[in-house]
């Protein structure tokens, strides 16, 4: 093909592009600058030239596939998409964490829900699981007292920030929908990464802040708080 002023712009406005994103501290951002840079190279190689470069496109259209692979995983790790419905209800309730963050949270999740009265925890006895109620309603027992903790609260939260055994016994009543998480597999996830290590325990820090609240209020002692 003919040389003319308006092919040759392709490659100016490819470089112009790349330019633009090594100036840019934002990985979203300088992924989608890459990729319009390498559009513009992309019909530069094949407009130009009287015979295509194909060796040049081809090497293009494999850092483009790159690119892509990488930008999904920061889509992934930014937003809520494909989560399930329940999921990005469960989101919600995980203030201060971010997408990617609480998809790790996901990938070690189990979801269970009861069909009998099922034991979660057991005064004095070792908890290596940490649970969240999604739905429905769990019993806890100390002594004589008995309360029930209702959807958005944790068990084991005390187990697993201080290594305390329970002090009460546990149980999810029949309909009840949890999450579980083996407590080990979090441990790991937090020592991978201090941002995930500082979401986690500041969420689990709010929930029994609110616990420790309610408790004093209904029982107008702290003695009297079961630590689970």
């Amino acid at each position: 093909m003919d040389f003319d002023f308006n092919t040759a712009l392709l490659i100016h406005f490819g470089a112009l592009f790349y330019i633009i994103a090594f100036l840019i501290r934002d990985e979203l951002k300088l992924r989608l600058m890459v990729l319009a840079g390498s559009a513009f190279y992309l019909l530069y190689y094949y407009l130009f030239p009287e015979i295509p470069l194909w060796d040049a496109i081809v090497t293009t259209c494999i850092l483009v596939a790159a690119n892509l692979i990488i930008l999904f995983r920061i889509l992934m790790e930014r937003t809520v998409f494909a989560l399930k419905s329940e999921e990005k209800e469960l989101f919600e309730a995980f203030d201060g964490f971010s997408p990617g963050q609480f998809r790790q949270l996901l990938k070690i999740a189990h979801w269970e829900t009861a069909g009998s009265p099922a034991i979660l925890a057991a005064a004095n006895e070792p908890l290596s699981e940490l649970y969240f109620i999604f739905d429905g309603t769990v019993v806890i027992k100390k002594g004589d007292n008995e309360f029930q903790l209702t959807p958005g609260n944790f068990i084991g939260e005390i187990a697993f920030v201080l290594g305390r055994l329970p002090t009460a016994d546990v149980t999810a009543e029949p309909g009840a929908r949890l999450i579980k998480w083996d407590a080990s597999q979090i441990m790991r996830l937090m020592e991978k990464s201090p941002a995930f290590q500082n979401a986690i325990m500041a969420l689990l820090s709010r929930d029994l802040a609110e616990k420790l609240a309610k408790s004093v209020k209904v029982e107008g002692q702290m003695d009297d708080i079961p630590t689970i």
